[in-house]
């Protein structure tokens, strides 16, 4: 028999690529809830990165509310001089695109509507027909949300890659495998309300979106939103000039 190759012969630790090795995690803005306004979190380094992902991500909203986030620059961790990266913006906004939003029926009525990811769902006095996409309204809430479920889950004419489950006249939505599909929910005021459960949202930039020649070298996100909410974000910096040391409370690699 020959020599066993010597890639068969490497420790684990040695033939491991870790995600922590090659992307530096730090906290960006700390969750919390947050009143209407603007929140800046600390300023991170970039001299020795190329890239940087900033990931932010809320809870409940309404249907007017909205976070935006934006990447500011500074000359250093004190925020010196410090400016938006001009384009670095991203909006969430209530019902669009989020990982799961519920609809509160509130003795809905024949003919009135709800839309899910463009899919058009219909009330109908005393019948639900999953061809026609038409839920039995008939005055009970908690029945009635079952009726929409059912319609949303079908096979056939539901809205693909959607989870709906209900309680208490409140429909639940969230995708069938998380992260693989996202929900816009429209839906009809005070009978039928379509409110956000959770949404997220990123900015990437690259070093050479800093102004550099003038010495910005540190990085921030920018939370404003409208009305209280609870936001938190996370930095990830990568393309690094060498492995980074990560400060956190405790890690572990399987």
């Amino acid at each position: 028999m020959g020599a066993a190759m010597p890639h068969l012969t490497k420790k684990k630790e040695e033939i491991m690529n870790k995600l922590s090795d090659n992307l530096k995690i730090d906290v960006a803005v700390p969750s919390m809830s947050r009143t209407s306004g603007n929140t800046t979190g600390a300023y991170y380094r970039m001299d020795n990165f190329r890239k940087s992902l900033f990931v932010f991500d809320v809870g409940a909203m309404a249907l007017t509310n909205t976070v935006i986030g934006q990447v500011y620059q500074a000359t250093d961790a004190a925020a010196g001089s410090e400016k938006v990266i001009t384009k670095a913006t991203a909006t969430i906004a209530a019902n669009t695109k989020v990982k799961a939003a519920k609809i509160t029926l509130a003795t809905f009525t024949n003919a009135s509507v709800v839309v899910i990811n463009g899919i058009t769902f219909t009330g109908h006095t005393n019948t639900t027909t999953l061809a026609s996409r038409e839920f039995s309204v008939s005055g009970d809430d908690t029945a009635d949300a079952v009726e929409l479920c059912k319609c949303i889950n079908d096979a056939t004419y539901g809205v693909s890659g959607v989870l709906a489950s209900s309680a208490l006249g409140v429909v639940t939505l969230t995708a069938t495998e998380p992260g693989d599909n996202y929900l816009t929910v429209v839906g009809v005021t005070t009978i039928g309300v379509a409110a956000t459960l959770r949404a997220d949202a990123f900015i990437e930039i690259d070093a050479s979106d800093l102004d550099t020649a003038n010495g910005f070298d540190h990085v921030a996100l920018n939370i404003a939103t409208n009305a209280t909410l609870l936001v938190g974000g996370t930095l990830l910096r990568g393309d690094e000039r060498y492995s980074p040391t990560q400060y956190v409370a405790a890690s572990e690699s399987a």
